[in-house]
C-alpha cells in the first residue's frame, strides 16, 4: 500500500490542497502534476499514472489551483501569471535529491514549459499541450483569456530555448483545443533537449485523462513512456 499526504500550501493568501504519494522508500517527491484550465480540474485524475511511478520509486506531488477543486480562490479571478506563482511555490514543496520532472497538462504544460528557466527540470512531460500568448498572462479567467494556438512569442516557447532535458508529448490526433500545431511549436523551439518524443493517441480527443484510465494497452505505452524518460539519469548541472 503506498502512502499518501494531503496537505495544503499557501500562495498569495490562498490555500492550495495538495497530495503527495510516497515510494516505498518514503523518500520526498521530486515529481509534480500541473492540471489544466477548467472547473473541474483536479489533483486526483493523474493518480492513475502517479501511482504506478510511485511503485517504480519516484513519489509525486500533485495540487489544485487556486479556485479549482478543494484549494480557496475563484477560478474566474486567476490569471496565467497567478498560476505561474503558484507553480513556482508548488516546485518548492518537491524533495531535492535530484532536479524535478514536470507533468503537465493542456495549460499545465504551458506553465510547466514557461517556468522552466527556474526549475531547470530534468524532464517535461506534457499531455495535450496548450501555449498562450505573451499577453494573456494578466487576462483573467472569465471569458477575456486568449484561446490555445501556435504564437510563436508564447512565453512557454520560450521557455523551452534553453531547455536541456527529455522532452515527452503525449498528444491526441483529434485535439481540436490544444491542435497539431502547438506540439509542433513545442519542438520546434526545444532545440537543446536532450531527447524529443511525441506519442501520438489515435482516435483521442483534449481529454485524454477521462479515457485513457480505462483504456489498459494504451495506458500501459503511455506509462512505459514515461517510466521511460523519468529513469533516465539527469545531466550533471
Amino acid at each position: 500500500m503506498l502512502e499518501t499526504e494531503d496537505f495544503v500550501f499557501t500562495v498569495h493568501e490562498q490555500r492550495l490542497a495538495a497530495t503527495k504519494i510516497y515510494p516505498p522508500d518514503r523518500s520526498e517527491p521530486t515529481v509534480l502534476h500541473l492540471h489544466g484550465l477548467g472547473n473541474t480540474a483536479s489533483r486526483h485524475t493523474i493518480r492513475y499514472l502517479l501511482e504506478p511511478l510511485a511503485m517504480d520509486g519516484h513519489g509525486s506531488m500533485t495540487f489544485e489551483f487556486s479556485g479549482n477543486g478543494d484549494s480557496t480562490g475563484v477560478m474566474e479571478e486567476s490569471s496565467l501569471r497567478r498560476r505561474r506563482d503558484e507553480t513556482l511555490a508548488a516546485v518548492a514543496q518537491l524533495g531535492t535529491d535530484e532536479p524535478p520532472v514536470i507533468i503537465g497538462t493542456s495549460m499545465g504544460a504551458h506553465l510547466a514549459a514557461w517556468t522552466a528557466p527556474e526549475v531547470r527540470p530534468r524532464a517535461l512531460i506534457l499531455f495535450c499541450p496548450a501555449a498562450y500568448p505573451e499577453h494573456a498572462d494578466d487576462l483573467r479567467f472569465d471569458g477575456s483569456l486568449s484561446r490555445p494556438g501556435n504564437y510563436s512569442h508564447s512565453p512557454a516557447y520560450a521557455g523551452l530555448r534553453n531547455f536541456t532535458g527529455d522532452l515527452l508529448i503525449i498528444a491526441a490526433e483529434n485535439d481540436t483545443v490544444a491542435p497539431r500545431q502547438i506540439t509542433e511549436g513545442y519542438l520546434e523551439h526545444a532545440r537543446h533537449a536532450r531527447s524529443t518524443k511525441v506519442l501520438w493517441l489515435d482516435c483521442y480527443d483534449h481529454f485524454v485523462h477521462r479515457r485513457l484510465p480505462d483504456d489498459e494497452e494504451l495506458r500501459t505505452t503511455v506509462l512505459a513512456a514515461i517510466l521511460h524518460v523519468v529513469n533516465s539519469k539527469p545531466e550533471s548541472r
